[in-house]
């Protein structure tokens, strides 16, 4: 119920401290607006029926692209609401559980009449009891039945678990009290809605001098292309939708739109076409409902959420048959760097970090010293200019049609925020791609592509994620990063990007780093002896322990509140729901970070022995009795398993252009037993030894040949798993 508690001072000439704190939450919470479409009482049938008696081709000839538009959203939208019914998410259905159903319902009133009954002498206590006793078998059924449910979407519906948790829990305020410019709490939702979205905008960045006739010449003089808006593939697009997602501001659930794919597949890939075409983009794909995401530090302060932006299910169709027309052209012409990981096919976190820290761990084997510079863009995807975006388009060869969607895609973007149903007015968005969209993480790509033109030292990104590393032995090694430094600078001084310098960090690796202080724009970079890398602790030894404790706090987290939560003890709730919400924290990027001693690799085995045990039935038998009676693996034998499809991608899959660099095939003569044995190499030190790329070297030379020679990631996971199962 209070926040911001703080110590200031005496009261008066006592030795009583003075306490100050803000009381967060006082009589009773707000009401929701929040209603959602009750899809258990759905006609989907008489949905399809209104929709589809319906001349699409007729309708649509003639029309421009926001007339056909706003004709399907309003036959779709009233079809919907005569359909499918609402269901209020205020007053008496907050205190309702999920899992109540009508039969219950009666069942439980029918219990509190024989109560009465009871009292007034008209039944015997046998009876009433016999009652009692049918109201909680069934009351076990059905929360049982319901826990199943959770558990068995819980892998593609990981919400539906935390709002099964909130729904227990008597706080239920997402986003507390804010405090305004002025220093003065806001609770009332339309204000704080009103407030983050004020923040928001403040953030972009000023359209530039260049104006849209400018631009348009510069577009005329590049290639046009073709993109076929095939019926089929929309149609498979709408098949495809999560029907989890949240719809955006044209209210379109993608429930609804799933079950009528077969029927608005050919009107909306006439819309989609004329759009192509023309390069009109309806308004309502360039509208956004703001989700405010809390990242960390103090809740009360606007800057610490970050803005999700929800916007049209079907327009965001659209962006991934143009994301992908996009792609091809950029990969077929290799314009993305290689430094680049996020977004990118085929490239991940974990590919990101093995890639760098191959090169530092090699250094610091070598005994020398190295210095990495964790970069931090302030706002960086709120604050790219329109104008500069569409510039590097055309300096990378991308269509001319293209192009002007884009542009006009950008150009008079609206957003609001929107909080338990309270939204605030609506702000112009002058700068940035949306977070939460399709095309969004790739045009970033595009803007911050050119980041590495004339630097010198180890720059690897992730998205926005930059870091620089690079030797740190001799002055002008030195020199050469500071250099790096204010060519960066320089390049977000250019591109209109700012650095947020306070949260740039230089992490000092190797005995005999002279910690060096290196400068951005004029202003020194603090130090720091471990630093989160893509979510990733990483401390100046590179042991890694820092990162075993976090993930095992955070596992066993989650794990509590499951026990908590989840009354079942079946291996069919409790596996699912471990599996999906538990396990992925103690796996995350783990062939990067793999523990190196025993009591880091018992840290993160004790989590799953807690787990198993939880399982009705198991708890006597000891942990390898449990693993097998479930069919699982320890997490030490995951790792080496882990181990082995990584070294298979590098060699073989999908990452083998970067394979070239992490391993060497042994040279023949030496490849017998599984005919493509790698080459060891030395190693000085344990950080080094521990490395992927030194450590899955001897476990893969072991692997036997019709394992190493599997055709397909598939074929090779189901071989290993034999091959495992017999390992002890």
């Amino acid at each position: 119920m209070v926040e911001e508690v703080r110590v200031t001072g005496t009261l008066g000439g006592s030795d009583h401290a003075i306490i100050e704190f803000w009381i967060t939450k006082g009589g009773r919470s707000e009401k929701t607006r929040t209603s959602r479409l009750d899809f258990r009482g759905a006609d989907f049938d008489g949905l399809r029926r209104r929709v589809g008696r319906i001349h699409w081709l007729d309708v649509l000839k003639d029309r421009n692209v926001q007339e056909g538009w706003e004709i399907l959203r309003k036959e779709i939208l009233e079809a919907q609401s005569l359909t499918i019914p609402k269901r209020k998410k205020n007053g008496k259905h907050l205190k309702r559980p999920g899992w109540m159903n009508p039969e219950l319902n009666n069942l439980l009133k029918r219990k509190k009449e024989m109560f009465k009954k009871w009292k007034e002498g008209d039944i015997s206590k046998e009876e009433y009891n016999a009652t009692c006793r049918n109201c909680r078998i069934s009351v076990r059924k059905t929360k049982a039945k319901n826990e199943l449910r959770i558990a068995r979407e819980a892998k593609n519906n990981k919400k539906g678990f935390w709002g099964y948790v909130r729904s227990k829990r008597k706080v239920k305020e997402a986003i507390g009290p804010l405090q305004n410019e002025k220093g003065d709490l806001v609770k009332n939702d339309i204000q704080k809605a009103e407030l983050l979205n004020s923040y928001f905008a403040s953030v972009f960045s000023q359209k530039g001098k260049e104006t849209s006739v400018g631009l348009h010449c510069a577009v005329e003089g590049i290639r046009e292309s073709r993109l076929c808006m095939d019926k089929e593939k929309v149609r498979e697009h709408l098949a495809n939708l999560n029907v989890f997602k949240s719809p955006g501001p044209d209210e379109l659930h993608p429930r609804v739109l799933k079950e009528l794919a077969d029927i608005i597949a050919e009107p909306l890939s006439m819309i989609f076409e004329n759009s192509w075409i023309t390069g009109e983009v309806p308004e309502d794909w360039r509208r956004a409902n703001v989700v405010p995401i809390f990242k960390k530090g103090k809740k009360a302060d606007p800057g610490n959420y970050r803005p999700v932006s929800l916007t049209s299910i079907p327009g965001k169709i659209f962006e991934q048959i143009i994301k992908q027309h996009i792609w091809e052209h950029l990969d077929g012409n290799a314009v993305i760097n290689h430094s680049q990981h996020g977004f990118v096919t085929n490239k991940s976190c974990q590919t990101n970090l093995i890639s760098f820290y191959d090169k530092i761990t090699g250094w610091i084997d070598q005994g020398k010293a190295v210095d990495i510079v964790y970069l931090d863009f302030s706002k960086a995807f709120d604050k790219v200019s329109h104008t500069i975006l569409i510039e590097k388009m055309i300096k990378y060869g991308i269509d001319r049609t293209t192009v002007r969607w884009i542009h006009n895609w950008l150009s008079d973007r609206t957003q609001r925020v929107v909080i338990n149903g309270f939204t605030s007015d609506w702000k112009t968005v002058s700068s940035g791609v949306p977070q939460g969209s399709v095309l969004g993480p790739l045009l970033f790509n595009i803007f911050i592509n050119d980041l590495d033109e004339g630097v010198e030292g180890t720059l690897i990104k992730f998205a926005d994620d930059t870091k620089l590393g690079g030797l740190a032995n001799t002055r002008e090694e030195k020199e050469r990063i500071q250099k790096d430094l204010d060519k960066l600078e320089q390049w977000a001084e250019t591109n209109r990007m700012t650095f947020n310098r306070e949260k740039c960090k230089v992490l000092h690796l190797g005995k005999k780093n002279d910690n060096i202080q290196y400068r951005m724009g004029g202003i020194s970079l603090s130090s720091s002896t471990c630093e989160k890398d893509l979510g990733v602790l990483v401390d100046h030894r590179l042991n890694m322990s820092q990162q075993c404790d976090a993930a095992a706090k955070k596992a066993n987290t989650i794990l509590g509140c499951i026990k908590k939560s989840i009354e079942s003890r079946s291996r069919e709730v409790i596996v699912p729901l471990y599996s999906s919400l538990v396990r992925p924290h103690l796996e995350y990027c783990v062939q990067f970070w793999a523990p190196q001693f025993k009591k880091d690799i018992d840290k993160l085995e004790q989590v799953q022995r807690r787990a198993t045990k939880m399982v009705s039935g198991l708890q006597t038998m000891s942990y390898e009795e449990r693993l097998k009676d479930l069919g699982m693996f320890s997490l030490q034998k995951r790792r080496l398993r882990g181990d082995m499809i990584a070294v298979f991608k590098y060699l073989k899959g999908c990452h083998s252009a970067e394979g070239l660099a992490l391993f060497s095939v042994a040279q023949e003569g030496r490849t017998r037993n599984n005919g493509m044995k790698l080459q060891g190499s030395r190693y000085r030190l344990d950080i080094r030894k521990n490395f992927l790329t030194v450590r899955a070297i001897s476990h893969w030379n072991r692997l036997p040949q019709e394992v190493v020679g599997s055709p397909s990631l598939e074929v090779f996971k189901e071989r290993l798993d034999s091959y495992l199962s017999g390992m002890l």
